[in-house]
């Protein structure tokens, strides 16, 4: 059975949409215009009793039937509750007079009222028509702006779950990690603290805006952190120090090292602060017993390597909290842009929902914005899940996957008259759906921001032992390759070249060229969880080249 549309019975429009549908999808199965007003009329029939019945949530769902030796069935599917049968018995007896069969299906708590009407010649209908089906009433124009607005609002649904889904992610992350998280707002005030810090402290809720984090800190310290803290706020910059915490259970104050981290928004100012404790109490005991012992000297030797360590960790907390900001700016900036959009339209458009040329005016501007909010989702999620450590290296061949790449965008190379020409490619040891991510959004890069026939050349050498002892980002004795692909596209200013590889950020108009500005900081992810590292020179007007090494294995 192939579902082609549904309809939620509700009120009088949807009897009316019951109807247009039914006729239509009879049409487009090839129908005669008799059969196709005695399948409507029956399937609104039944339709009608159900309006208003007590069981509010009746539905129709018009499908396909596929038979044996390749014949149709055109079927009405009408679900309801089970008292339908006495009740509307007539409207049952009149609908059968009018259709191939009627049967109905009772089951536990819903009764399904089934309408069937054979399709002759239906060896004519396929699974590409019967897609097209499907296609053509999710492109279907709207009976009236009230019609549209139902399906924005159960877009907006949709978006406002996945919103909440997010929301709940990112506290089961901070809520996981054993490790003192918080939020706090511009002026240092708490209005976030995870399971972690709140046990410390023995706090049982967080009024947002109530507690300054400096109150934390051991009355021994306060001053000195209040110091540098108001520095950082002064300067905007990421503020670290070590000071004692006084536990609402510890006898005594323990050391801990606190970071915070300034969130700001697109005029450079300071909205938040991300912050953690993490406990160095054994560390700093440690440091002032060696002051004056000798004979401890090799102890602190180990301890300046777990130090090492330790600050190791520390650079990937702040790199995990760098994208956790990234992730709350897009929740409260990007995402929320959109939808102040199709809220400001919605309500332009019940002022004026009589006017037909302003009504449609806003649906427009609606739609666009409930798509853009779909992609930056999409997009986000992508993203997130590069994260993930189930991904395996396993032996890639690189050639295969320019060659998947190129087949997947075949139809746009063929569009704009693109050439793409590279060496033989080698066999590396890497996640292969995320190298394949990484050419298909540079390759793709490369056929978007073109104004004339695009050509991109894509090399591949090996790099010599020199150039790799000689970069300090790179591992000694591990082999790599580099990856130049080099296009003739509009480029950019050199200055740009960082910022480029930043989520969201872009440096063309979204009007000129599609897209949400997450394809190179997907790139520099990829590159990232292969450490190997990416770079990109360009120039306005004389195209853009990006070289990506790798290692081998």
């Amino acid at each position: 059975m192939i579902e082609i549309v549904k309809i939620n019975l509700e009120n009088e429009m949807d009897l009316i949409l019951s109807h247009k549908r039914s006729m239509k999808l009879a049409e487009l199965c090839g129908l005669s215009v008799l059969v196709q007003t005695s399948f409507a009329t029956a399937v609104s029939e039944i339709s009608r009793c159900l309006i208003g019945d007590e069981f509010n949530r009746s539905s129709l769902t018009l499908s396909i039937h596929v038979l044996p030796n390749n014949r149709k069935e055109l079927v009405a599917v009408l679900q309801t509750n089970d008292t339908f049968e006495r009740k509307h018995s007539e409207a049952i007896k009149y609908a059968q007079r009018l259709i191939d069969t009627l049967k109905i299906d009772r089951q536990k708590d819903t009764t399904e009222v089934i309408l069937t009407q054979k399709i002759n010649f239906s060896g004519l209908i396929n699974d590409t028509r019967m897609q097209s089906f499907i296609n053509y009433f999710k492109r279907e124009l709207p009976l009236s702006p009230y019609d549209e607005l139902r399906k924005k609002n159960i877009q907006l649904l949709e978006v406002s779950e996945k919103l909440k889904d997010s929301e709940v992610q990112y506290k089961m992350l901070t809520e996981t990690l054993p490790l003192m998280m918080f939020t706090a707002n511009g002026g240092g005030y708490l209005t976030y603290a995870n399971k972690w810090l709140k046990d410390y402290f023995g706090m049982l809720e967080i009024q947002s805006g109530k507690t300054e984090w400096t109150s934390l800190v051991n009355s021994s310290d306060t001053k000195q952190v209040r110091d540098e803290w108001e520095k950082a706020q002064t300067n905007q910059t990421h503020f670290r120090a070590q000071a004692k915490l006084k536990s609402k259970t510890a006898e005594s104050a323990l050391w801990h090292l606190i970071s915070l981290v300034p969130v700001k928004n697109d005029l450079n100012q300071i909205t938040s602060w991300t912050g953690f404790f993490v406990d160095i109490h054994a560390q700093k005991v440690v440091e002032e017993t060696l002051k004056n012992n000798v004979e401890l000297k090799s102890i602190q030797k180990q301890l300046l390597n777990y130090q090492g360590k330790l600050e190791e960790k520390v650079h990937e907390l702040n790199k995990s909290n760098h994208d956790l900001e990234q992730f709350a700016y897009i929740a409260s900036h990007d995402l929320q842009e959109p939808l102040r959009k199709i809220q400001s339209f919605t309500e332009l458009l019940e002022l004026n929902i009589t006017d037909k040329e302003r009504s449609k005016k806003y649906l427009d501007k609606i739609d666009s914005a409930a798509s853009r909010m779909s992609g930056l989702i999409k997009d986000v999620l992508n993203y997130s899940r590069l994260s993930q450590s189930a991904n395996t290296f396993v032996e890639t061949n690189l050639q295969n996957v320019l060659e998947h790449v190129k087949t997947d965008v075949e139809l746009i190379i063929e569009e704009k008259g693109a050439i793409i020409k590279s060496t033989p490619l080698p066999v590396i040891n890497g996640i292969e759906q995320q190298l394949y991510q990484l050419f298909y959004n540079l390759i793709n890069n490369a056929l978007k921001f073109s104004t004339e026939k695009p050509l991109l050349t894509i090399s591949c050498r090996n790099l010599t032992d020199d150039e790799v002892t000689g970069n300090t980002e790179l591992s000694s004795g591990q082999a790599y390759i580099e990856l130049v692909f080099k296009d003739n596209g509009i480029g950019f200013d050199q200055k740009h070249a960082k910022q480029i590889f930043t989520i969201f950020k872009r440096l063309n108009s979204k009007d000129k060229y599609e897209g949400t500005g997450i394809g190179l900081a997907l790139c520099k992810k990829i590159v990232d969880n292969h450490h190997g590292l990416i770079t990109v020179t360009s120039e306005p007007g004389a195209g853009t080249a990006f070289n990506v090494i790798l290692p081998v294995a």
